[in-house]
């Protein structure tokens, strides 16, 4: 009889079907299965792993989803809201409110005329010079739509937990290697990444990298991740044409300074450095 996985294969399996199925009926039995857990002990093994019910990563990835629907006009809100699961619009307004600190349609309007301003608004972020070491870190590469980056970091996540990698001090990082305005969506190249303790081996799905060390130029964005093109945008159309500054060739890195599982969407804060010459 073959052995079960280890547990942290196991919890990326369940996470990846989480992720997969986002849109069926949560059943207990199911998702045990998928973990090879007895149904009796697979919440609290879950639970204690990864800090939140799979309800919860279900409800959170939904509202992640919901945040990027509100930006295509298209979609009225009442289809957004059965889509993430509610059953009344006014059900998915109070939620929404929660993660993001405003009802979907302010949310919609409010992030439209941002993209509308942020190129003319010279003081929107505080840039920051900053000279940084070079970093070892255990990684998961993936290649595709940027949106469905955040299966990586669950699965980064979860193994990290399940190994015993995460500690007060581990730090998390995203590298998007490509314009996603410039690049067709299935050719777009990711990693998620995080620091790692000295002794530690790649094993797995998890390959060592590093992020190069050196000058870059750092602002802080507080607001859900698929927010951050306004980050972007305004780095590269309005600080870097005046500031006199070449940038490296290097791809951007972003640093996730706190843990969407224990902040609400709104208060997210996300370092993104832009590495620069000299």
């Amino acid at each position: 009889m073959t052995p079960p996985d280890n547990f942290p294969v196991r919890m990326r399996r369940v996470v990846d079907y989480l992720a997969e199925h986002i849109d069926e009926p949560l059943k207990l039995d199911d998702i045990a299965r998928v973990a090879h857990v007895s149904p009796y002990h697979f919440h609290r093994i879950y639970r204690g792993t990864l800090g939140e019910t799979p309800g919860d990563t279900v409800r959170r990835l939904r509202l992640s989803r919901s945040a990027i629907d509100l930006l295509d006009r298209d979609l009225n809100i009442e289809r957004v809201a059965r889509r993430a699961g509610y059953a009344s619009q006014a059900a998915f307004t109070r939620a929404f409110r929660d993660e993001y600190g405003e009802p979907p349609a302010r949310y919609r309007g409010v992030r439209a005329t941002v993209e509308l301003e942020q190129a003319t608004n010279p003081g929107l972020y505080q840039v920051e010079c900053v000279v940084r070491p070079r970093l070892r870190v255990a990684a998961i590469h993936c290649r595709g739509n940027y949106q469905l980056t955040s299966k990586a970091f669950e699965q980064l996540m979860t193994t990290a937990a399940m190994t015993g990698l995460l500690s007060a001090d581990t730090r998390t990082f995203g590298i998007f290697r490509d314009d996603p305005v410039s690049v067709p969506q299935d050719e777009l190249r990711s990693s998620a990444c995080m620091t790692v303790p000295d002794n530690w081996a790649p094993a797995g799905e998890l390959v060592e990298a590093h992020i190069e060390g050196g000058r870059y130029a750092r602002i802080i964005h507080t607001g859900a991740y698929n927010e951050l093109k306004t980050a972007y945008n305004w780095l590269y159309q309005t600080w870097l044409p005046t500031s006199g500054e070449e940038p490296r060739d290097l791809p951007c890195v972003e640093e996730y300074l706190n843990d969407p599982r224990h902040v609400s969407a709104k208060d997210l804060e996300t370092a993104v450095m832009m590495p620069l010459e000299g």
